[in-house]
């Protein structure tokens, strides 16, 4: 080393790193894998294997030599597919210039609101919620504005939404149907939100992930009731096809507010794999093929929980309308839900979130994904069920 002295000073990590800690879910995942026999109902990442001819077409095309970049945005004919998909979707017309392909909805989260937020915004933020909402916005130097007061289930109250609303607020995010509650908007709720959120000139962030599970109830998107500058829309193909490892999103909006989009993928990832936006093609293109028996598995599964968590005692829960999460209230157990989901990992081996990562309103719940088979869910209910009786 030459004359080079040891230097015992440790790095310094920059105030932005400071600024979140690490999810609660994927500190019970990681815990989780120390037990062989565990029922992991933390992650939402299903048990269910990629359709073969959607890997197939991913196969083909890097066997034909598809294994460059792509075009920052994405593929053209990838792009065209979702516009088509969403102005269907939505009634707004979009052609390819309003998508950008994302490495998943989580990057499609972060960039759009990179493209939107600046240090001191506020955010509005409808709780329960998916905690990288929150970080994001603070690494951003914004300001979350959560919103944790309800009317109806877990809808919640558009009186105190407006009176959260001053001239700071640039954003408010819409998740329906929402993770971890799996509620679904009514679309009077969401009519009257979006005619807020114009009133006042406020950016509507539509993250619908779990647009493709829903049960027993109307779908309404909050964007049929946006005009086309004020709504950008977030979606994945991670759950409507089992892509979760693939990490293939999207962001719909404006064109100019795609650009912006553009611009951060540039200097973050370049884009999305190549063979992977193949994939996504294929599955896009066929939706109707695959997503209808991916979702028709989920229904059969909530149907086996539901029965199964109505013999439990000390908890209570409004069945899941969309998503493959289930949202437990755990306060008759008398215990918090940190305390409650890693003692519940240690002693039946069995893992769960923590109401509290979706919001400090929620200590008294826990979110369970099933995921899993039925036969698990079973079991994992019945570990449940002998851990309350047990406490």
């Amino acid at each position: 080393m030459g004359n080079c002295q040891k230097n015992n000073k440790m790095m310094e990590l920059s105030a932005l790193s400071k600024v979140i800690s690490p999810t609660l879910s994927r500190q019970l995942f990681m815990m989780a894998k120390q037990y062989d026999d565990v029922i992991d109902f933390t992650l939402g990442d299903p048990d269910i294997p990629t359709p073969k001819a959607i890997c197939e077409a991913a196969y083909s095309a890097a066997i034909n030599g598809h294994t460059r970049y792509a075009p920052n945005a994405g593929l053209p004919a990838l792009r065209d597919d979702i516009a088509k998909q969403v102005s269907k979707e939505s009634g707004i017309e979009y052609t390819a210039k309003n998508v950008a392909v994302t490495i998943g909805a989580t990057e499609a989260v972060y960039m759009s609101f990179m493209a939107c937020i600046n240090p001191g915004d506020e955010v509005i933020i409808l709780a329960p919620y998916w905690v990288q909402y929150e970080n994001i916005v603070k690494l951003l130097g914004g300001k979350p504005v959560i919103i944790d007061t309800f009317k109806d289930g877990f809808e919640p109250d558009l009186n105190v939404i407006w009176k959260a609303i001053n001239e700071k607020t640039k954003a408010i995010i819409v998740n329906s149907p929402n993770n971890p509650s799996g509620y679904v908007y009514k679309a009077s709720f969401l009519k009257e939100l979006a005619e807020m959120a114009s009133a006042n000139h406020i950016l509507v962030f539509d993250d619908e992930a779990y647009r493709s599970l829903v049960y027993d109830h109307e779908f309404t998107s909050i964007a049929e009731y946006c005009h086309k500058e004020d709504v950008v829309i977030i979606n994945s193909f991670s759950k409507e096809f089992a892509m979760t490892g693939w990490r293939v999103g999207y962001v719909v909006a404006d064109e100019q507010f795609i650009n912006a989009v553009v611009k951060f993928q540039q200097n973050i990832a370049v884009c999305v794999s190549t063979p992977n936006q193949y994939a996504a093609i294929e599955a896009i293109t066929n939706t109707d093929k695959y997503a209808g028996g991916i979702k028709d598995v989920f229904t059969k599964r909530r149907e086996v929980l539901i029965r199964e968590l109505n013999k439990i005692e000390k908890i209570s829960f409004q069945e899941p309308q969309g998503t493959f999460y289930a949202f437990i209230d755990i306060s008759k157990t008398g215990l918090d839900s940190k305390t409650f989901c890693f003692d519940l990992l240690e002693k039946r081996h069995v893992a769960v979130i923590p109401g509290v990562a979706f919001g400090e309103a929620f200590d008294n719940y826990i979110r369970l994904a099933f995921t899993l088979n039925e036969d698990k869910i079973i079991e994992g209910v019945s570990r449940i069920d002998e851990y309350i009786k047990y406490i």
